[in-house]
């Protein structure tokens, strides 16, 4: 029996052992599999990497008309529902602005857009025997790049043929000669209506000036341009600019076209008196700006604390008031001249952006002509506050290696502007030294240090400009000739055929000449309910040279 027992526990144990054995087999190659997978995922990772595919360049054709519902051009057309489908999907970009139909309507259209299509309908009733013509500008863009369909137009006419009359040319200043890019340029049947009328046809500038009326019906028109300063089409609005041509354009079939038409845009004089502007500028300091020149102001004073004092400057648009005394905290007054009233108040203690004016005491000194003084020149210097007293054994002239002592003089009522007696000779360099102190002002507040270059420019380093006039208008001419640093300007007589500039620095300058209609020295604007022009400016397309110790010389063609 025991021998029995014996053989099976030995065939067990030998059974146990085996199946330990596939056990143990079996993990191991679990673990080689699964070595096995990770390096095959490895491996896949290392050999396809996933990258962004290329997408090549950028699109950057614009949409194209694929079909026009009714056609382009079509004639005996009365549908007020226009469809264009274009080559790939569309959006509307600022189309109240950017899309133009003449003629003019007096109500405004609706625009849509679905998928390709773009939708425009008129609600104004359509005319009998008149052309159509629709300028997008850069209203219809790709939905993709933005990319504007630009110069796209329509035309169709209700009657049967299309209108082909067309005018064009520039629109600038009146002043400058530079051009606008901000004008809407319209054509009337009579010239009243641009107060309160909706022009008949309509166009814009573009980024240079150019504007071009298209597809018009023949006829006599008169051109205006506008800066419109509330959308609405109409001179209403003092601010405006504009230009206006006093006699018609007359388009026929044997004269359809009209280009070069040149308009000159400007803002008529002001009219009505108005306070602009009350701010401080320094210590106790105050500054008022009004729209118009006065003629006999009268100021009364309301303060109850401080002194105050004010002057105008040359012009008697601005006034500047000085209130002494530590304790004032505000300036208030009334102003008068003939109908126009106003009362004005600005508070003393007051910080701006980049300083506190109720504590900013500290003024400066600065040259008024700047570095380079030409001969027949005085050194001149101002300060922001009028200077009340001045101590001399504080100052000092080093000219070359000398130093000397200082002798100046008030070149004006109120001491803001004075003007060293001190004389230089051509060729010298001059440090004017202003010590901390010598200076008080009407506030009792002295200057802080400085040091004022100057130099005597010789004749020889100068030079001069002979400008040869043809074609006088018969008026007194301004002219002027502007550099960055210096400007140079004469008033001479009708008849005088050449003007000589001398003495000019050398640089590139500008020149200007304003034809003085009304004799009063300076540029006038026009008027348009007296159909007056602006006063006609005359520029040169590129700057003149001046070079030193050498006459320049042009020649300068006054036609209109």
């Amino acid at each position: 029996m025991k021998k029995i027992i014996s053989k099976t526990l030995v065939k067990f144990k030998k059974l146990k052992d085996y199946f330990n054995n596939i056990i143990v087999r079996a993990e191991q190659n679990k673990l080689l599999c699964f070595v096995y997978v990770l390096g095959m995922l490895f491996l896949i990772n290392a050999c396809a990497t996933v990258e962004k595919p290329n997408g090549g360049p950028a699109d950057r054709t614009p949409p194209q008309v694929f079909s026009a519902t009714p056609a382009d051009s079509s004639i005996h057309t009365n549908n007020k529902l226009i469809i264009l489908e274009f080559n790939e999907f569309i959006k509307l970009n600022n189309p109240n602005s950017q899309i133009i139909i003449n003629p003019f309507p007096k109500e405004k259209p609706e625009f849509s857009v679905q998928g390709k299509k773009v939708k425009i309908e008129l609600k104004d009733s359509l005319l009998p025997n008149t052309t159509y013509h629709i300028f997008f500008g850069n209203a219809i863009q790709d939905i993709t790049e933005n990319n504007p369909a630009a110069g796209l137009d329509y035309v169709f006419s209700t009657g049967s043929y299309l209108d082909s009359c067309t005018l064009s040319g520039f629109a600038g200043d009146a002043f400058t000669n530079k051009f606008t890019d901000k004008a809407w340029v319209m054509l009337y049947k009579s010239l009243h209506d641009f107060r309160d009328t909706l022009p008949v046809y309509i166009a814009h500038v573009d980024a240079k000036g150019a504007f071009k009326f298209r597809n018009i019906s023949a006829g006599s028109y008169y051109l205006c341009a506008l800066e419109d300063n509330n959308s609405n089409f109409r001179f209403d609005i003092p601010d405006e600019k504009i230009a206006f041509s006093n006699n018609p354009y007359l388009l026929t079939a044997e004269k359809p076209t009209i280009d070069s038409v040149n308009l000159y845009l400007f803002t008529e004089k002001a009219n009505t008196q108005k306070h602009l502007k009350t701010e401080m500028i320094h210590y106790h300091t105050v500054r008022s700006s009004f729209r118009m020149s006065f003629e006999h102001p009268q100021i009364t004073i309301l303060n109850k604390k401080g002194e105050t004092t004010f002057e105008w400057n040359e012009k008697k648009d601005t006034v500047i008031f000085y209130i002494k005394g530590p304790d004032a905290d505000s300036l208030r007054y009334i102003i008068r001249d003939g109908a126009f009233s106003d009362t004005l108040y600005q508070a003393l203690k007051y910080k701006g952006r980049q300083k506190d004016f109720s504590t900013d005491t500290l003024f400066r000194i600065s040259s008024t002509k700047g570095e380079k003084i030409t001969p027949n020149e005085s050194i001149s210097i101002s300060s922001i506050i009028p200077i009340e007293h001045w101590d001399f054994s504080k100052t000092l002239l080093a000219i070359n290696k000398d130093t000397l002592p200082v002798s100046m003089e008030k070149s004006d009522e109120t001491g803001r502007q004075w003007t060293l007696l001190n004389k230089l000779k051509p060729g010298e360099n001059a440090v004017l030294i202003i010590k901390k102190g010598a200076a008080t002002n009407i506030f009792g507040y002295k200057n802080d240090s400085i040091k004022l270059a100057f130099r005597m420019i010789q004749e020889s380093d100068l030079g001069s400009l002979q400008i040869d006039l043809m074609n006088l208008p018969g008026k007194p001419l301004i002219v002027s000739a502007s550099s960055k640093e210096k400007t140079y300007t004469l008033i001479s007589s009708a008849e005088k055929e050449q003007i000589v500039f001398k003495n000019m620095l050398p640089g590139e300058y500008n020149l200007k000449i304003i034809i003085d209609e009304n004799e009063d020295g300076e540029w006038t604007p026009g008027i348009f309910d007296q159909k007056k022009q602006a006063e006609k400016v005359f520029t040169l397309p590129r700057p003149v040279q001046i070079k030193k110790n050498w006459e320049s010389k042009i020649g300068w063609n006054l036609t209109y």
